[in-house]
């Protein structure tokens, strides 16, 4: 009687684990279909990558590579066409640089997409550009540079910009095509350049230390797929990414 209720309980485990390989297998046959009818017969999983690149301030084009070698100085070229990252080595009041940051989706995914530019501020005395000194001559709080937005970018500006942060004025920026909702940029579409040129406020010389802090752009990109809308999806990201 022992001897049988062994063998029945042996029985029922055998059965109980030839179950549950066959639930198993069933689950994982499932899920590769799924992927491979869905990738097409390739396996292939989503990211977003993005690359934000500056062919003026430092040769780099959208792939990655470069044009002109980053340790290019203005004696290996005019000063008209020199990278802006040698010209801004040696800057002066009211100097015009090259640096026109651009993205590109490298994505197979459409994604969201926003771009910061975070701009130093100091108090300073300032001149216009006939030389003639602003605000009466006083210390006043001013943007160390400045740009001109390109409209074709297809990027936004954000209500509410600029935001003050230790020292900087931070200006964000929304991708919306052209409109004025906030849209995913399309996989392996190329942003124009967010601006051209920076330009170094016109400061009465002799205020500042040696070294300034340059214009930084910078910007954060999260998959569309999957949210009912921008919002949710930078709350997602925000999730993900505290500060």
């Amino acid at each position: 009687m022992e001897m049988k209720q062994k063998k029945s309980r042996n029985k029922l485990k055998l059965f109980t684990a030839i179950a549950l390989i066959a639930i198993l297998s069933l689950g994982g046959t499932m899920a590769y279909m799924t992927d491979y009818e869905a990738a097409k017969n390739k396996f292939t999983v989503g990211k977003v990558d993005f690359n934000l690149y500056e062919s003026k301030w430092d040769g780099e084009l959208p792939d990655g590579s470069y044009a002109t070698p980053s340790d290019a100085t203005p004696s290996d070229a005019s000063p008209s066409n020199a990278l802006g990252i040698k010209q801004a080595e040696n800057m002066y009041a009211g100097m015009e640089i090259p640096k026109n940051p651009a993205i590109k989706n490298n994505s197979k995914n459409d994604a969201y997409l926003r771009m910061t530019v975070k701009i130093p501020v100091d108090s300073v005395i300032i001149a216009d550009d006939d030389g003639f000194l602003e605000n009466d001559g006083e210390l006043l709080e001013t943007e160390l540079f400045s740009y001109q937005f390109n409209e074709d970018s297809g990027m936004r500006l954000l209500p509410g910009q600029p935001t003050v942060k230790d020292g900087y004025n931070i200006y964000e920026y929304m991708y919306t095509g052209g409109g004025w909702t906030e849209i995913p940029v399309p996989a392996g579409h190329d942003i124009p350049p967010l601006f051209d040129t920076v330009t170094f406020a016109n400061i009465v010389g002799g205020q500042l230390e040696d070294s300034v802090e340059f214009i930084d752009v910078d910007f954060k990109a999260i998959q569309s797929g999957g949210f009912n809308s921008p919002e949710e999806a930078w709350r997602a990201y925000e999730n993900q990414n505290p500060d």
